[in-house]
């Protein structure tokens, strides 16, 4: 990514596992690293994943070490038959098994601990590569490895991510950081109501945005992230490109962000809700509850979301709410009229300041010519006014549940920011 920067340290992260190649499990170890890594001016060229075959090990190691300085191996360190990484690396590296009586009293005590016996595939944890700097673990049981050569490291970790995350942190990241001699930063605009083929037209060419920073594209079912990335001598120099390039960007889409780096769209809405003292109430239909779970994933939401009403059939949208019968039969539960009568009532039934309400067709059947699938109102009220919009939808049921309980939340928040 960052090529043209010669002063970046170049690292490779590689993953052993058959569990991990077969998709059996997710890489999250690769994920983390790298993100950290970064943040510490190190410039990841390559992640790889391989198998528990010694011969394709070495290969892929082989290669990394011709193309880098830094390599990560994470996996492969524990007590079962395929756990083979130390031994590949010490034979690759020339390097014999000794017992480590540190690691060892680490093991007997674990095993204390538990109350059991130490087993042999447990104790050979402590057999250590005689010439491997060790990496010793405090929050499991097998060590990690520092192995140098020609002027290289390598760096064998544990696979479980608890432990591998806690020797990274207290051996590998500190150093790095010491003695980088560049830095690496990373802005994500994170944007919702338009479509990535709707939204950089709005943008243009992004050549000028390439002045400064490179650019990725990252849509979603929930909008479309765009992550600025930038290197330079110093944190203040890669923090500058990252501004001058926000600069130039977001007066073109300022409508569309929601929210920078981690911050979740139900996070942006409690932040604005907190702000003016204000409270809230959901009636959701077809999202069954998805936007109530979302907003109380938020620590702290008790203090402005009231009351959430799940109102699935008529009857119910009848009862909890006050929508009429007359609304329900001439207009339908998919219904403009329907989806502003729910607003209202929650936010009459519930005493909050603002009413949220959905209601839609997510398929894959109950859709008609007139209202096909993905057909969606939300509306938004407060006791004075109150706003509905129309939204179309895809096929998938699921995917169509996420996107309107996006929409929902995205059209409180314009609403909050007076936007509507």
């Amino acid at each position: 990514m960052f090529e043209q920067n010669k002063e970046l340290m170049r690292a490779e992260i590689l993953t052993i596992g058959n569990e991990v190649v077969s998709g059996l499990i997710q890489d999250s170890n690769s994920q983390f690293l790298s993100s950290r890594l970064n943040s510490a001016g190190v410039n990841v060229r390559r992640m790889t994943s391989v198998g528990d075959d010694p011969e394709d090990m070495v290969d892929a190691l082989n290669g990394a070490l011709e193309r880098v300085d830094l390599i990560l191996v994470t996996g492969g360190l524990g007590s079962t038959h395929d756990d083979l990484t130390k031994q590949v690396l010490a034979q690759r590296f020339g390097h014999s098994l000794v017992m480590n009586d540190t690691v060892l009293r680490r093991l007997e005590s674990i095993m204390a601990s538990r109350g059991k016996a130490m087993t042999p595939g447990f104790r050979s944890q402590a057999e250590v590569p005689d010439k491997a700097e060790i990496l010793h673990n405090a929050v499991g049981s097998a060590p990690g490895l520092l192995f140098q050569h020609d002027g290289k490291k390598v760096y064998a970790l544990p696979g479980v991510p608890k432990e591998m995350r806690h020797l990274y942190e207290k051996y590998i990241h500190p150093e790095l950081e010491a003695n980088s001699s560049g830095r690496i930063a990373h802005r994500l605009l994170r944007t919702t109501g338009l479509s990535e083929s709707e939204l950089w037209p709005l943008v243009g060419g992004v050549e000028e945005l390439e002045r400064w920073v490179s650019v990725a594209s990252l849509p979603s079912y929930e909008g479309v992230k765009i992550r600025l990335s930038a290197s330079g001598k110093n944190r203040e120099e890669t923090l500058s490109k990252i501004e001058q390039a926000e600069r130039w960007l977001v007066p073109k889409i300022e409508k569309y962000i929601f929210a920078r780096d981690d911050e979740l769209m139900e996070e942006v809405i409690g932040r604005l809700l907190l702000k003016e003292s204000k409270t809230l109430g959901l009636a959701e239909s077809c999202t069954g509850g998805l936007i109530g779970h979302r907003l109380t994933q938020v620590p702290g939401s008790s203090a402005y979301f009231i009351q959430g009403a799940v109102v699935y059939s008529n009857e119910a949208k009848m009862r909890l709410l006050g929508v009429s019968e007359e609304t329900l039969r001439h207009f339908g539960a998919v219904s403009r009229e329907t989806a502003l009568e729910m607003a209202k009532g929650i936010c009459e039934r519930s005493g909050s300041d603002y009413g949220l309400a959905v209601t839609g067709i997510l398929g894959p059947g109950g859709g008609s010519e007139e209202k096909p699938v993905g057909l969606t109102f939300i509306a938004v009220a407060d006791s004075e006014t109150s706003h509905c919009e129309e939204f179309r939808f895809h096929q998938d049921r699921k995917i169509n549940k996420e996107r309107a309980a996006q929409a929902a939340l995205n059209l409180l928040r314009l609403r909050l920011l007076r936007v509507l």
